[in-house]
């Protein structure tokens, strides 16, 4: 049977959900948990995406996630695993995929299914071959809801507020779960909901298909578009670090037969264009003038490698921020 394709639409509350290659454990102490969570904040907020549970078990793991106005889950998961598998394969001596290629994506129906789903994917641990107590387990964001102190990135309040706030029933809704059988209703591989839900969703991506194939073609028949917002930030990290590097804003974005302080300050904005913008690398590429996508992964190679770079990279950041 195919796969479904992919949805990536605005504003839908995803369960995601992605296991490690022939059952491999992809956390083996508390720094490999805590990394994967710093870059889960970290891509959270740059795709402006809200975290309402999470829970991080051997050799996978569960995100309930809510999207913004922008369509981002695909680059934002791409962006979350490839950086903790870099990141692993290096502490770990090991090398290849983590992960399995394809994570699983549900759009829910977050009216019906954002609190019973929230207790399914808390209850994990107690599934696991060697059972561990959900409410002192250690990484997952039930800890959060019974005690307090969330995380910056991890929204607790719109599931409390339909207990009036209250984590101790909360914990008691939880218990009760532990105790029963949680049914998931699962619709074409696709939508944790009802049929109506599911065909309300379909229609949603049938006309934004057909609004985005429009829409290319009118862009391509006038040959320009719209400056976006994200265009507007591109330029202005351009123009931070032309003025840095004493070169027109242009100079930086042509390709070749440039000076080798440009093409260091390249290396510089692939960089930051990478990690400060939701794009994906083909993007930053066209952005750049660049022929191959791939390049970009040799830019952030070179920035790692070069302490010169990556000082310049620091600096740049701190003006960038301010």
């Amino acid at each position: 049977m195919a796969r479904p394709k992919r949805i990536d639409l605005p504003f839908p509350l995803y369960h995601v959900m992605s296991r490690t290659i022939s059952g491999q454990n992809a956390f083996k102490g508390s720094r490999d948990y805590q990394k994967f969570l710093y870059y889960l904040e970290k891509y959270a907020s740059l795709f402006n995406f809200r975290v309402h549970v999470f829970c991080l078990l051997p050799n996978h793991f569960h995100l309930l996630v809510e999207s913004g106005k922008m369509a981002f889950l695909s680059e934002l998961m791409r962006r979350l695993l490839t950086a903790y598998t870099v990141y692993f394969n290096r502490k770990h001596a090991r090398h290849g995929h983590l992960f399995q290629r394809r994570f699983k994506s549900l759009i829910v129906h977050k009216a019906n299914y954002l609190i019973p789903l929230s207790s399914y994917i808390h209850l994990n641990p107690s599934r696991l071959k060697k059972p561990r107590d959900p409410e002192t387990y250690q990484w997952s964001s039930l800890q959060y809801y019974l005690k307090g102190g969330e995380l910056p990135y991890l929204h607790t309040g719109e599931i409390l507020g339909w207990f009036q706030g209250g984590r101790r029933e909360y914990s008691r809704f939880v218990k009760e779960g532990m105790d029963e059988d949680i049914k998931i209703s699962i619709i074409k591989q696709r939508f944790v909901g009802n049929d109506a839900f599911a065909k309300r969703w379909s229609r949603r991506l049938a006309y934004r298909k057909k609004q985005g194939e429009s829409s290319a073609a009118a862009k391509r028949k006038i040959g320009m578009g719209s400056e976006t917002e994200l265009e507007k930030q591109a330029k202005a990290i351009v123009r931070v670090l032309a003025s840095e590097y004493g070169c027109d804003p242009n100079t930086l974005l042509r390709g070749r037969g440039q000076k080798r302080s440009v093409g260091k300050a390249r290396t510089i904005l692939a960089n930051l264009l990478r990690d400060y913008l939701p794009w994906s690398c083909r993007e930053i590429a066209r952005y750049m003038n660049l022929k191959d996508y791939t390049t970009i992964y040799h830019h952030q190679e070179k920035l790692r490698e070069n302490k010169n770079l990556s000082a310049v990279y620091k600096k740049i950041l701190g003006q960038w921020n301010r």
